[in-house]
């Protein structure tokens, strides 16, 4: 296998030389490399990354979708279209299928992705940014910098001007927030999962003005970003609003309802517990996510009474 993938990506990069006169110097978490003129064949690794293509009408030819393509979800396929090909999940893509797509450009996840990061760039120039552990700001910076990549700058320039005017315009319809703490987490059946204050949605949060009760890292790993929390340390942070994604029906935090702890929170005495779309909030980041997010933030503000 490992010569069929030297080979296909000896190939990729064969015709990256011929069909492109020129290349791109683009800095990433890496290092720089050498990106072909305007690349067409391009292959991503994380949804954020669908998220900057589709942000710039760009149509990636393979996806890691963890091997479930409604995980890209409409306001992608709207733009981007479905003829895709899975490259398989997130954590573990396949190089035979990355190769066999003869990509001229890869992006990957510096957490997720660097321990394989010299086998993606025998197959094909590889870009490497911080999207499972990156804010907000490092998401809109990233997909600045692959609109630049593959040469949609001046896409990107205006469609950074409308989710900017968009996002301020949300934050405007929030009004006044700040005095109040609000806290987004994961509910997966067998786990509950904070997003801190250095998390991406952390970080969207507290853009908007919401106060958060976690304690900020210094950190930059998964584990800083995403921490599993019980319900006694939950309880200690007791935030005024609770946010909720839940992989699972019913969820670990429904087996706590009626338990003293649970049901003094803040959040659950005043009715302040709002249930969105885990996959969207938790797996999805960048230009188009975080508008899809805000909008829903409005709904929920829209029900608190203040």
């Amino acid at each position: 296998m490992r010569n069929v993938i030297a080979r296909l990506g000896m190939t990729a990069s064969l015709l990256a030389m011929v069909t492109s006169a020129h290349a791109v110097e683009i800095d990433h978490e890496l290092g720089t490399t050498d990106v072909p003129e305007n690349p067409e064949r391009i292959v991503v690794l994380e949804y954020s990354f669908v998220d900057s293509l589709a942000a710039v009408g760009v149509a990636p030819v393979g996806i890691a979708d963890d091997n479930s393509r409604d995980r890209i979800v409409q306001a992608y396929t709207d733009i981007i279209g479905d003829d895709w090909v899975s490259v398989g999940t997130r954590k573990s893509p396949s190089l035979e299928i990355i190769a066999s797509l003869q990509p001229d450009l890869i992006i990957a996840d510096k957490n997720r992705h660097s321990a394989i990061y010299s086998s993606l760039s025998d197959i094909a120039p590889t870009l490497v940014f911080d999207s499972l552990t990156g804010t907000y700001d490092v998401a809109l910076e990233s997909a600045a910098t692959i609109a630049h990549a593959v040469g949609r700058d001046a896409q990107m320039s205006e469609r950074l001007a409308e989710h900017r005017a968009l996002m301020s315009d949300y934050k405007a319809q929030l009004g006044d927030v700040s005095g109040l703490s609000i806290q987004f987490f994961i509910d997966n059946g067998r786990g509950i999962y904070l997003h801190s204050p250095t998390s991406y949605n952390g970080s969207l949060l507290s853009w908007f003005g919401f106060e958060t009760e976690m304690t900020a890292t210094d950190g930059d790993t998964y584990s800083d970003a995403i921490v599993q929390t019980s319900l006694e340390q939950l309880s200690v942070l007791n935030p005024d609003i609770l946010v909720r994604g839940k992989y699972a029906d019913p969820g670990l935090t429904d087996e706590w309802v009626g338990q003293p702890l649970f049901d003094n929170l803040k959040a659950i005495q005043s009715g302040w517990l709002f249930d969105i779309e885990a996959h969207n909030w938790s797996r999805l980041r960048g230009v188009i996510a975080s508008e899809a997010s805000a909008a829903s933030l409005v709904d929920i503000m829209a029900q608190i009474e203040r």
